[in-house]
């Protein structure tokens, strides 16, 4: 699956650990990725790929929305997310 987000200013998702691959590369803005408790920053131009059955949890705790492109791979389900309560 192929999406075009936008995580707007002090957004932030509970941790999950999908069944899925999935890439990130930011437009705009910048979006912070927890990834096993390590803290990654993506500015516009760049890019990550967070491996499938790995802890993250994904924010935008900065004062400007982030526009972005994620490709999940299979496609993302909310059945594969995997999200912590």
């Amino acid at each position: 699956s192929i999406a075009h987000m936008v995580a707007p200013a002090g957004w932030s998702e509970p941790f999950q650990t999908p069944e899925f691959d999935e890439y990130t590369y930011v437009i705009k803005g910048k979006k912070q990725f927890n990834i096993e408790g390590e803290i990654v920053v993506l500015k516009a131009g760049e890019s990550i790929k967070i491996e499938r059955n790995v802890r993250v949890q994904y924010a935008n705790p900065f004062e400007e929305p982030c526009e972005y492109i994620s490709v999940c791979t299979p496609a993302f389900s909310i059945d594969l997310v995997d999200r912590e309560e």
